[in-house]
């Protein structure tokens, strides 16, 4: 197998692997927001409310998380062709 062709599957992976772990996260961070919501309001008898405002939080939490994942890999992107841009 040829370097460049190990050096992209590697990169391949990575992004995969970074896709995957921000998508869980957002799935964990929506659940996570959810479960605090309904414990706060089986505890101050809110009704559906304070599990609504937590879903937010979690939802919100989520998309940053998937937001940062994005960013980090459109700057990897933009170092790797200005690496192949000088040779």
């Amino acid at each position: 197998m040829a370097q460049g062709a190990g050096k992209n599957r590697r990169e391949t992976i990575r992004a995969v692997t970074d896709y995957s772990a921000a998508t869980l996260e957002l799935g964990v961070a929506v659940a996570v927001g959810v479960g605090i919501g309904y414990w706060l309001d089986s505890v101050f008898h809110t009704g559906p409310w304070l599990t609504l405002l937590w879903l937010l939080f979690g939802v919100f939490a989520g998309f940053r998380s998937l937001y940062r994942v994005v960013r980090r890999l459109e700057e990897r992107e933009a170092e790797a062709d200005k690496d192949r841009d000088e040779h």
